[in-house]
């Protein structure tokens, strides 16, 4: 199944793992669930820009075979 197209939506990082290595999002709309992410689907560059819990972030909604999912997470500014 072929990747649909991605939107930029915001949500808030509600959890990252204690090695940093998944988190968990909640979007802003509430009408989608949580997304888990992979610490290589986080924006990072400068380290000083890593998201923390409670942050507001912006991602890359998309969809494909496994379902709904998080790219280029990254803390707003």
């Amino acid at each position: 199944m072929p990747e649909s197209d991605c939107r930029t939506v915001q949500g808030r990082l509600l959890w990252r793992a204690p090695d940093g290595e998944f988190g968990l999002v909640r979007p802003d709309d509430g009408a989608a669930a949580d997304l888990l992410v992979h610490c290589s689907d986080m924006v990072t560059d400068p380290p000083e820009a890593e998201s923390a819990e409670g942050d507001v972030v912006l991602y890359e909604l998309f969809t494909d075979a496994r379902g709904p999912r998080a790219r280029s997470v990254r803390r707003r500014h």
